[in-house]
């Protein structure tokens, strides 16, 4: 039976998630328990788990969104143990990708299947070491994207809009909305990458994302297949295309990865120290939170971490 370490968001989805906190609260082992107040605030917590745990049978436990799960990864590799804690999720965000991508279901789902749990698993992580856009090393659990998707990420986060879906229960259209607004205001740029021994030059390119599993931006299927149990990342990239075939690309995400017969949209599998260069200035994302605007010039790497799951 695990001793578990809570890191709780109470502002993810809005706080619609309430019920399930306190039912978490009443039924499980758990030795101690952190609410979040600042964005940054998860990150530091885990941390500082990280250099004060010594039980061996100890979990981290995330309640949150995407960017909590991501905070909380990235706090504890800041600090290197011999056995890293292991990490349990339960989604209780607006977009909730990692959930979806392994099978996870909602939050009550997550919390019934936890309670089964007898060890970890070893899942695919990524990791930037660079300038992204400002000098860095990060690990991901889903993605990073450049230009068009990191422009709907800071959409949304800005809206209203969102805050309102998160209570009616559909938080994640508010990125589909935001798609729809950002496209005419994103211009496309150069990407430039040494892929182990290949040299890519994209001219025109309009979407970048390095991705872990299925799905970014609250549920859209960007690559079918991928698998957060293989030791492998890969690229998506879309040149500019008109708003028409964008819409005709946008309807095939629903065909299990028809938008990857298009011409203008390229699957790239990344090679261990793969390098990324964009000189434009670009927004950026990592799992669904901003990572700035920026020039972007960074190596690419994967590892594995052991998940509660």
């Amino acid at each position: 039976m695990p001793n578990y370490f809570v890191i709780n968001n109470p502002y993810a989805g809005d706080g619609v998630h309430s019920s399930i906190v306190l039912n978490i609260k009443s039924t499980i082992n758990i030795v101690a328990w952190h609410d979040t107040d600042y964005a940054g605030h998860a990150m530091y917590l885990a941390k500082k788990l990280a250099k004060t745990i010594d039980d061996p049978t100890a979990v981290v436990l995330v309640i949150g969104g995407d960017g909590t799960l991501n905070e909380v990864l990235n706090g504890l590799l800041q600090f290197k143990r011999d056995v890293k804690l292991p990490i349990a999720y339960i989604p209780t965000g607006s977009g909730n990708d990692f959930a979806r991508g392994i099978n996870l279901g909602t939050a009550e789902q997550a919390f019934s299947h936890l309670k089964r749990v007898a060890q970890a698993q070893m899942l695919n992580i990524g990791k930037i070491n660079g300038d992204a856009p400002h000098r860095t090393m990060k690990y991901f659990i889903n993605s990073i994207g450049i230009g068009f998707d990191a422009a709907v990420v800071e959409q949304t986060n800005q809206t209203t809009l969102k805050k309102r879906l998160n209570k009616l229960g559909c938080g994640s259209l508010s990125y589909l909305l935001s798609v729809l607004c950002v496209f005419f205001k994103q211009h496309d740029f150069q990407m430039t990458m040494m892929n182990g021994e290949d040299y890519i030059q994209i001219p025109h390119a309009f979407l970048v994302t390095l991705t872990n599993q299925t799905y970014f931006g609250g549920g859209i299927a960007i690559l079918p297949g991928a698998d957060v149990h293989q030791n492998a990342l890969d690229m998506v990239v879309a040149d500019k295309m008109s708003f028409i075939q964008f819409l005709v690309m946008i309807a095939s995400l629903k065909k299990n990865g028809g938008h990857l017969q298009f011409k203008s949209v390229h699957k790239i599998s990344l090679a261990r120290g793969a390098k990324i260069h964009v000189h434009d200035i670009q927004p950026g994302q990592i799992d669904g939170e901003e990572l700035g605007n920026g020039t972007f010039s960074f190596n690419i790497d994967y590892q594995t971490y052991p998940f509660w799951l």
